[in-house]
């Protein structure tokens, strides 16, 4: 896979981070009016349920792999005054112009991270009667964002899978270690992994898998090593899979 760098003059990124800055706020409002959630905007930020929230553009440019425009693009989500790192996380528009690769890659950040962070501030999206129970991790109800997959991915890995239910109780594993908070307070967990087509795989029923993970936007050495442990499913192809997870206490 070959990508052709495409380097635009500084002065010409401003405008384009503006153009991002204006879908991604687009985004969030159209959100936030579907779940019928009420908010206010004071000073470029989004005021929702007594919580600031403001967002952040980091885009260096596009990339080319033949006739498709490729936008590498991170939307940081600064809630209640932080530094955007909890729910910070990359994504990849691609489209046949630069608008519509910058539009693909604000619609994957949307139901990757912004949608699972709504949905902890009380704007869940989808009818009450058809929404499932919570899921609680020692303590945290949690809310997932969609999972980012790519390549050939296995079954026991989608939602309710097998080994999603694995992947789940590791997580846990690590919630229960993190102290209980006095007031309300959302933290994240970023799980990535890729996985390779091993000689072995379809034998072993085990996927040669390279695993990162993070806490609140930062690293987890110990995290990683207990996820890397686990056994991760074979497909018939390499696959990809990244998720954010956004866990809620109410204090």
């Amino acid at each position: 896979m070959t990508f052709l760098l495409v380097d635009p003059p500084r002065d010409t990124l401003l405008p384009m981070i503006d153009d991002v800055y204006q879908i991604a706020l687009a985004a969030v409002r159209g959100h936030l009016k579907q779940a019928g959630m009420l908010y206010s905007e004071d000073d470029g930020d989004l005021v929702i349920k007594g919580h600031r929230l403001g967002l952040s553009i980091v885009f260096d440019g596009f990339t080319r792999q033949g006739e498709q425009t490729i936008a590498p693009l991170e939307v940081q989500i600064r809630l209640d005054g932080d530094e955007g790192d909890r729910f910070r996380i990359g994504t990849l528009g691609v489209g046949a112009t630069q608008e519509a690769a910058l539009k693909s890659a604000v619609a994957e950040w949307h139901v990757l991270a912004a949608s699972p962070v709504l949905a902890a501030l009380g704007a869940e999206l989808g009818a009450p009667r058809r929404k499932p129970a919570a899921t609680v991790l020692a303590g945290w109800q949690l809310f997932a964002g969609r999972a980012g997959l790519r390549g050939t991915v296995p079954p026991a890995l989608h939602s309710g899978g097998s080994f999603y239910t694995l992947l789940l109780t590791a997580l846990r594993d690590e919630v229960s270690r993190w102290e209980t908070p006095r007031d309300f307070s959302l933290r994240s967990i970023f799980v990535m992994a890729s996985a390779e087509v091993g000689a072995g795989a379809a034998k072993s029923g085990v996927a040669p898998v390279e695993v990162q993970s993070a806490v609140d936007g930062f690293v987890s050495t110990e995290l990683t090593e207990r996820l890397t442990a686990l056994a991760w499913p074979p497909a018939a192809g390499a696959y990809f899979y990244k998720q954010l997870f956004v866990l809620r206490h109410d204090g």
